[in-house]
């Protein structure tokens, strides 16, 4: 295998803390990044064979999620606290012309 040198720029604090439950372990970063870089390999090589044999798309709607990963995915969203805090903080913010609906005046001569 060919090294490289790659300039990545992480985040401080999560790589000591990595690098110390990894010391623990017994295991060094640059082991583990490889790990990652060939899981990234394998998953998109999986994903690709899937594809071949099945051109159908499937989604995964949020009710359908394990709860864990609605928690996750909620959190993310709104990091602020829980989701029912942040309903209706754009309320009477947004709001919609009376004459919506009714034809514009440029446009008189195109309709019947």
């Amino acid at each position: 295998m060919e090294n490289m040198n790659l300039n990545i720029v992480p985040d401080v604090d999560l790589m000591a803390k990595a690098q110390i439950k990894l010391h623990e372990k017994g295991l060094d970063l640059t082991t583990e990044i490889n790990k990652y870089l060939k899981t990234i390999i394998d998953d998109f090589t999986e994903e690709k064979a899937e594809n071949k044999n099945q051109p159908e798309i499937k989604l995964l709607r949020f009710e359908d999620m394990p709860p864990e990963e609605r928690e996750r995915r909620l959190k993310i969203i709104n990091k602020k606290g829980p989701l029912s805090e942040a309903m209706g903080v754009l309320k009477g913010m947004i709001w919609m012309a009376d004459d919506f609906d009714e034809p514009l005046e440029c446009m008189k001569d195109y309709m019947p």
